[in-house]
């Protein structure tokens, strides 16, 4: 079959690392507890390794109440919705999440979609149309993206997180009609957070739309976990939440948070919702167990999560490794080439550190980098490892 030269350099980088027997994607988890799992090679065997790797930032997704809801779950509604939510897949269960999300945010209302990403897809397609312009900061997620393009509407990036440079386009004029500004709450591939507080002034200065995608955000961050915008003290300026249950919250799926006439014309004329399954019992079971957790623990979880995001950061200072932005507790270290990445995440591997590798597109080329995912459960001596691992992985895989 004939593919783009896109699809084929990609190949071909793949059948290189397969030579050289540093291919770093996939590896197959045969075990998993906590912060630890178990990886199974080609041949059967399996190794044990340290998890950096995970988004389970707060770590409940192991948690008995948790698990028990999933469970509870399956036995009242089955393994999956069956349906879309607009025809009997939309239990209350998924009612009873909704709810509880827009509560959590402090909005009127909220919808769920299958996945993270399709919320930003979905929402984006919807609100923005053409003749709008959406502003974006240029290192948004990919979905945000696709949103965007898939809207019609004019895409204007703008400096990452230079809200002068916001503010110069929203000057210059955007045409006759709306106007909407996007950005991630954390930068999932720089570990930065947004400058939301200068980033909604120009907003709301110019009569604009904000979104912001809180899905690294959300949990973690806030004083009530409420994500970036309520830690840089502008939720109530945000016009529109995206997020995920996939990092925090201990389960899968995406959500949005919004006025109530927003959600109703997502729920009802967004392709991305409307032609999708509802999200599967346990799913939803799982994150309602989440946030009545986090109604309890999650200043204590924050606290934790909040210490060991920064005693990471700082060892891997002291040992001189390069972590670029990362201001919270998404990690990146900047490694340089395609093949350096694979090469030094194998050897982490190897050595019982798991982490993620990120690679173009997802990453401007010659960007290439590790993704350190920091969780509340992590030790001192998980951490402490993990940076001389990181390291001396480094220092033995010259570019």
């Amino acid at each position: 079959m004939d593919f783009s030269p896109a699809v084929n350099s990609a190949l071909d980088t793949v059948d290189t690392w397969r030579r050289q027997g540093c291919y770093p994607l996939f590896p197959v988890v045969a075990e998993a507890c906590d912060t630890t799992a178990r990886i199974r090679s080609a041949d059967g065997d399996e190794q044990p390794v340290t998890v950096f790797a995970s988004a389970d930032y707060l770590a409940l997704s192991r948690l008995d109440q948790v698990r028990h809801a999933a469970i509870e779950a399956v036995e009242r509604f089955g393994t999956g919705a069956y349906g879309t939510q607009a025809v009997g897949g939309f239990t209350t269960l998924h009612q009873q999440l909704e709810t509880t999300v827009a509560d959590y945010f402090g909005k009127p209302a909220a919808l769920l979609f299958p996945t993270g990403m399709q919320a930003n897809v979905g929402t984006l397609a919807t609100l923005a149309r053409p003749g709008d312009t959406v502003l974006t900061d240029h290192l948004n997620h990919g979905s945000i993206t696709l949103g965007i393009q898939l809207s019609g509407a004019r895409m204007a990036p703008f400096r990452h997180n230079d809200a002068q440079h916001l503010h110069e386009l929203l000057r210059r004029g955007t045409g006759p009609g709306k106007r909407i500004v996007v950005v991630d709450g954390l930068f999932s591939a720089d570990g930065d957070l947004a400058a939301l507080a200068e980033i909604a002034d120009v907003a709301k200065a110019y009569d604009a739309v904000l979104v912001v995608d809180e899905a690294h955000s959300a949990g973690p961050l806030g004083p009530r976990g409420r994500g970036a915008a309520e830690q840089f003290g502008v939720l109530d300026r945000v016009d529109v939440i995206t997020g995920t249950f996939s990092k925090a919250f201990a389960s899968t799926g995406g959500f949005v948070c919004a006025g109530a006439r927003v959600v109703d014309a997502l729920r009802h004329t967004a392709v991305a919702y409307l032609l999708s399954l509802g999200l599967p019992p346990a799913a939803v079971g799982a994150s309602l167990a989440a946030f009545q957790v986090l109604e309890k623990e999650g200043s204590r979880r924050r606290e934790r999560l909040a210490h060991t995001a920064r005693s990471l950061r700082e060892r891997l200072r002291t040992a001189g490794v390069d972590i670029a932005g990362s201001a919270a507790h998404v990690v990146v270290v900047p490694v340089g080439s395609v093949d350096r990445t694979a090469r030094v995440t194998r050897r982490l591997r190897e050595q019982g550190l798991l982490v993620g590798p990120l690679f173009p597109p997802a990453v401007p080329i010659g960007g290439a980098r590790l993704r350190l995912g920091v969780t509340a459960a992590h030790t001192e001596e998980e951490l402490e490892r993990a940076a001389l691992l990181v390291s001396q992985a480094l220092a033995e895989e010259p570019e």
